[in-house]
């Protein structure tokens, strides 16, 4: 069997713990521990995504329930057409969302069916071989706070097992509990700075409001 992305992380999260032999923490326990680090990051750092979506005549409101994973949109582009150069150019417009799903496109004419819509989003990371996933989103820096993060939240997991096991000294599960406090205070702040620096990278890009971009 191929190794996922999954075998990998919880062979870097089993090394951290140094557990490799799985002594102290089971795959599955690894597993639902870098399932909980991962929707923390994906709240706190989503993966940018983009797609187009049929226009129809005349229609204002469209479904983005087939979306996988979206957590907000970000952007709308219309008219757009990749087979048109005039119609590949930033269109931005404006819009609304009416509930969790459904977008509407708050344009001055009525939607054309000729012509697409292009959503930029953002949606949850994912894991190849996580829950079903068969795509990693997240870049070497984001897989590095993954680790961080699951071997915090299997610490602390491990540390309140052992609080009620009468054979264990009481330092013990404390122990396994600071020292997760302490992995996931390190990975909130890595984290931050991740984010921190995605925002200051777009911020120096060339905007779609720039004439000059599209005038060579």
């Amino acid at each position: 069997m191929a190794t996922t992305d999954l075998d990998t992380i919880i062979d870097r999260v089993e090394a951290l713990l140094t557990d490799s032999g799985n002594a102290d923490w089971s795959t599955a326990e690894l597993t639902q521990a870098i399932r909980l680090a991962l929707s923390e990051l994906s709240t706190l750092l989503p993966a940018r995504a983009v797609t187009t979506i049929d226009a129809v005549d005349g229609q204002y409101e469209y479904s983005l329930s087939s979306i996988t994973g979206l957590v907000c949109v970000t952007e709308v582009w219309y008219p757009y057409l990749s087979t048109d150069d005039s119609y590949k150019l930033p269109h931005a417009v404006k819009w609304r969302m009416l509930d969790d799903v459904t977008l509407f496109l708050d344009v001055d004419d009525d939607p054309d069916a000729q012509y697409k819509i292009r959503l930029f989003y953002d949606q949850v990371q994912t894991l190849e071989g996580l829950d079903g996933a068969t795509a990693t989103t997240l870049n070497n820096a984001e897989k590095s706070v993954l680790v961080l993060g699951a071997a915090g939240y299997a610490a602390l997991a491990k540390g309140r097992d052992l609080m009620n096991e009468v054979t264990i000294g009481s330092d013990v599960p404390q122990g396994y509990m600071d020292w997760g406090k302490a992995r996931l205070s390190e990975f909130g702040q890595r984290v931050y700075g991740l984010s921190g620096l995605d925002v200051e990278s777009e911020d120096s890009r060339i905007g779609w409001w720039s004439a000059d971009k599209w005038d060579e």
